[in-house]
């Protein structure tokens, strides 16, 4: 048992002592992308852009992180003929909200981790010819997996549900940032 309790104390000093005496300070980051509609959503949108900030919580040798994010996606909106005229309404879709990250310890400057989180998300549509817009607010989730390059460049991809009255508006974009 004294062994026991030797040996585990000398794993502690030499897991700790091998971190840097700083904790990694959180770090800020911008994204941009491109955004595809799917679901029932896709039958009204065509692909869109995104864009966001971020700020990133991790600390060394610990593989799993937290971000808190914001971003805007716009979807042009598919022409429709009714009557005679076309229709056409395009959705900004707006997002605030936390996600875990989780790290794949594998030793190089490319890692993959995987992300998921919640989120609130709203919606305003705007439909061309007609004055005003059309907007909801409601929770949504999200779920991905991404590629990090030397901790600093990033690629990823995730599914997000916001759960919307009717059918929910779901959307997958993939987005490229930069954390500084």
């Amino acid at each position: 048992m004294k062994y026991g309790r030797l040996g585990m104390i000398a794993l502690a000093a030499l897991t700790f002592g091998a971190m840097p005496a700083q904790a990694q300070f959180p770090s800020m980051g911008i994204t941009g992308g491109v955004s595809f509609p799917k679901g029932d959503y896709s039958d009204g949108a065509n692909m869109g852009y995104n864009g966001g900030a971020l700020l990133s919580i991790s600390a060394p040798m610990i593989p799993f992180g937290f971000r808190l994010e914001g971003s805007i996606t716009h979807f042009p909106g598919k022409d429709y003929s009714a009557g005679g005229t076309t229709i056409n309404a395009s959705s900004n879709i707006w997002m605030v909200g936390g996600a875990a990250t989780f790290d794949l310890p594998i030793p190089s400057p490319i890692k993959p981790y995987a992300i998921a989180g919640l989120g609130y998300y709203g919606a305003i549509t705007t439909v061309n010819g007609v004055p005003g817009s059309t907007s909801t607010s409601k929770l949504g989730y999200n779920a991905g997996a991404g590629v990090s390059l030397m901790g600093r460049f990033f690629a990823e991809v995730r599914y997000n549900h916001m759960n919307t009255d009717g059918s929910a508006t779901t959307f997958v974009p993939l987005t490229f940032g930069i954390m500084f």
